[in-house]
């Protein structure tokens, strides 16, 4: 019979916490999706106001981090998914952010639905939350070949990221008078590149909670005789 560790509590509410901060972001997410792609200024204003929660829930992750390490001696496993907890919150702290920032541009793009349809906003958007998505069904099931595949999907969003970047500055030529919601546009759509990046950030951290392996930047982890 495997023993029961009081530590085992204190993880146990850490990862529930951990689920509870996904399950929030990506909610927010999709709201702030939703308003851009309807151009819906009402929903973009409730997903700026639901921020406090992202943030509340943060600081609940970060303090139950504290608290595991000022009552208990966590080691191996345990310590690993002490700091995977501190990566992924930090990049769900992020994505919220930036959904709220979607939401924040949203009523500049009022009555310009055609602007965004143009860009692909809508798509970018969708596929960064994919991504996300498939790196939070990774963590929950601990699924180290599903956190491996998710890793490089971000190159869809960036690819999707230019054709935004160089539609708008055609359509910068051709109507200048829509520079203010143009700007906006752009400002956006690096926003959705960033949360692609941030879900694949936790892709990666997810093989590390599993394998003990840090598949970050592993160009420059090589040693110089592996490099030569």
């Amino acid at each position: 019979m495997p023993v029961h560790r009081p530590l085992d509590e204190e993880l146990q509410i850490l990862w529930d916490l951990l689920v509870q901060m996904h399950l929030l972001v990506d909610e927010q997410l999709a709201d702030a999706i939703d308003a851009v792609t309807r151009c819906d200024a009402d929903k973009a204003a409730r997903v700026r106001d639901r921020d406090d929660e992202v943030d509340r829930l943060e600081l609940e992750v970060d303090h139950q981090c504290e608290r595991i390490l000022a009552l208990h001696t966590p080691v191996a496993v345990d310590l690993r998914l002490l700091v995977t907890a501190v990566k992924i919150n930090t990049d769900l702290e992020r994505i919220g952010d930036h959904a709220k920032n979607l939401a924040k541009y949203t009523p500049y793009l009022a009555g310009r639905s055609d602007l965004v349809e143009q860009a692909q906003l809508g798509r970018m958007a969708d596929a960064a939350r994919a991504i996300l998505r498939e790196a939070q069904d990774a963590f929950m099931k601990r699924d180290r070949m599903l956190a491996r595949r998710v890793i490089g999907r971000d190159r869809e969003v960036d690819a999707l990221h230019e054709q935004a970047f160089q539609r708008v500055v055609a359509l910068l030529k051709e109507n200048p008078a829509d520079a203010e919601a143009l700007v906006h546009l752009v400002t956006m759509s690096k926003g959705v590149e960033r949360i692609a990046d941030h879900a694949k950030n936790i892709a990666e951290t997810v093989v590390f909670l599993i394998e003990g392996v840090d598949v970050r930047h592993r160009r420059l982890q090589q040693r110089p005789e592996a490099a030569a």
